[in-house]
């Protein structure tokens, strides 16, 4: 029996130690609504949205108000082109490394109210179109940077941001045509494990 109490006030005790602890781990995932522009040769396409998803981790660093935020996740995003009477999606996935540096505005015991913005590493492979009328499939560069701005709440352990990622360099930018940096907004539902 007194094992048993030890043990259990040591695990109560090491509980209060991560709840007051300035790093948090977890896991979140989401959607991306996205956008690609695509200029073929002397024709702008017509460009639209789709949806795409996020899963990842990450960690928070909490120095007081300000915040450091490094993550990995997978993403897969596409963007929907349209010309003529043709439709196609152009289609990634990638491992994005953001690393965002934040402010809590907000900072009660419960609810947590976060502003952040930061570059984001992104590794890609090809681009995909899903059919073969818009021609072949992009080798781009294996790494590009974006750059993120958004806000978050968090209620507990549950986090729940909002944002948004703009590529800072094209897809392809030569004689078959321009493919710009893609514009996301994002949707994230995050858990705090530690």
């Amino acid at each position: 029996m007194r094992k048993l109490f030890f043990t259990l006030l040591l695990s109560a005790f090491s509980w209060a130690l991560m709840a007051q602890s300035p790093i948090n781990v977890g896991i979140h995932g989401g959607i991306s609504n996205t956008k690609i522009k695509v200029k073929d040769i002397g024709h702008v396409l017509k460009s639209g949205s789709n949806t795409g998803y996020m899963v990842g981790v990450f960690a928070r660093v909490n120095l007081g108000p300000i915040y450091l935020e490094p993550a990995l996740n997978y993403s897969h995003k596409e963007g929907e082109v349209e010309k003529i009477d043709n439709k196609s999606s152009l289609k990634y996935n990638s491992f994005d490394i953001p690393v965002m540096v934040g402010l809590h505005v907000l900072d009660l015991p419960v609810v947590k109210l976060r502003a952040y913005l930061g570059p984001v590493a992104s590794f890609s492979g090809k681009l995909k179109w899903d059919t073969g009328n818009f021609g072949t499939n992009i080798d781009n560069d294996k790494m590009m940077w974006n750059g993120k701005i958004g806000v978050g709440v968090d209620v507990w352990k549950l986090t729940f941001d909002i944002d948004y990622e703009k590529g800072l360099k094209k897809f392809q930018d030569n004689n078959a045509g321009k493919i710009k940096a893609p514009r996301s907004f994002n949707f994230t539902l995050g858990l705090k494990i530690i």
